[in-house]
């Protein structure tokens, strides 16, 4: 909901404001979790070599992988949607934030998605729906010349986009008891870096796509590094049920 009222507000009166907005929308969280928030939380403590240590284990890293390309498959389009949506589909600037809002609307199914994955053997199912999730972004190439086809796809990437968290988020949870119980809370922090890196550089990969080419091209890009995020799924469900055995 933040992107599509951060767009509005942009629109209504300047830039500058939407970050005011976030900045007072932070304030008020703030305020809110001090209240709601647990106070007296008991954890196991960790010096801060014992949480870094998490990161020599292979299985930490290629996990690490995982979100950073599927979400960096999915912003490569997202970072650039306003442009696609004027340019290549017709949507009157007006009715951007409206298109937006439906997009956060239907993101909320993919946190109940990203549940539903989770509860058994979420590594393995991952494997698959990045392979669906490549053929959503690439169905851009060809849907960013008709309206509600490219809406349509637009959509089912909302609907895909949080897939990973929760399996992710407690794989790496599982890693952190198996290698390191102290670094717990280090490794429930993974998941938000890796995604945050991801649109990072799903920004840049599409700058560059943009730069070379042309916005039908975001598509190509987007549904390469989904695969991406696939293969190194398929890896780390490899090399996790090897250990098992």
């Amino acid at each position: 909901m933040g992107v599509p009222l951060g767009t509005m507000i942009g629109q209504w009166s300047n830039w500058h404001m939407t970050f005011w907005l976030t900045a007072f929308l932070g304030g008020v969280a703030f305020i809110i979790s001090m209240f709601v928030l647990p106070k007296h939380l008991s954890g196991e403590n960790g010096s801060l070599s014992d949480q870094l240590s998490l990161l020599k284990h292979p299985k930490v890293i290629l996990a690490f992988l995982i979100p950073i390309f599927t979400i960096a498959g999915t912003y490569t389009i997202y970072t650039f949607i306003t442009p696609i949506l004027e340019n290549k589909l017709g949507v009157p600037t007006k009715y951007i934030a409206i298109v937006l809002l439906i997009y956060g609307f239907f993101s909320i199914f993919s946190n109940v998605l990203a549940g539903k994955i989770a509860q058994r053997n979420g590594l393995s199912k991952l494997r698959y729906i990045f392979i669906i999730q490549a053929f959503i972004l690439f169905s851009f190439y060809f849907t960013m010349s008709s309206l509600w086809l490219g809406i349509l796809s637009i959509l089912l990437m909302a609907v895909i986009l949080y897939a990973v968290n929760a399996t992710i988020q407690l794989y790496f949870m599982d890693l952190a008891e198996e290698y390191s119980p102290s670094a717990k809370d280090f490794a429930s922090s993974l998941t938000p870096v890796a995604v945050n890196v991801g649109i990072a550089l799903g920004a840049a990969i599409g700058g560059f796509v943009i730069n070379s080419g042309s916005l039908e091209y975001l598509a190509w890009a987007a549904a390469t590094l989904a695969l991406i995020a696939s293969a190194f799924t398929s890896m780390s469900y490899r090399r996790n049920s090897n250990d098992s055995h």
